[in-house]
């Protein structure tokens, strides 16, 4: 089947509206996940002076742990493929001298234009992210800052 040029834009206009609404999903996805992890978070660490408890603040530390490697994976699996796709066709539509023919069509997974991206770089790409890293790490570290002070009787619980 010969598809002529005007037939392929309008593919490719849908297939960036269908990648549009899938990273859409992925970073509705990915807040919601951030969201329960701070609702979490802050249960675990009102849970520490509540119940006079000094190792709830380690469980934060694994929280925030938990949570950062499922949203690298969420990245690594599901969401990377669709920005490298993304990417791909805006490049090739920016490039000088692009032709329409040369576009591969409704490649959702960019499989026949795959730029070949290490896994080293699909890895730190997914997993340290400078937000999720911040957002995670920073609560990790104060947890974990938390449970020392409580250890060493720096803080002390209320009577």
């Amino acid at each position: 089947m010969i598809i002529s040029d005007d037939q392929s834009l309008e593919i490719i206009k849908l297939e960036m509206s269908l990648i549009q609404a899938t990273l859409d999903k992925y970073d509705d996805l990915i807040f919601r996940n951030r969201n329960w992890f701070i609702t979490l978070w802050m249960g675990t660490m009102g849970a520490t002076f509540t119940l006079k408890e000094p190792l709830f603040p380690m469980f934060a530390v694994i929280l925030a742990f938990l949570y950062w490697f499922t949203e690298g994976m969420m990245r690594h699996q599901y969401w990377y493929k669709y920005v490298l796709r993304y990417r791909t066709l805006r490049d090739t539509f920016n490039a000088a001298g692009t032709k329409i023919s040369d576009v591969s069509l409704y490649d959702l997974t960019n499989h026949y234009m795959d730029d070949h991206r290490s896994n080293g770089d699909r890895f730190k790409k997914s997993f340290f992210k400078l937000e999720p890293s911040v957002i995670y790490g920073l609560m990790a570290i104060s947890s974990f800052l938390i449970w020392i002070s409580l250890q060493r009787n720096f803080i002390a619980f209320a009577n």
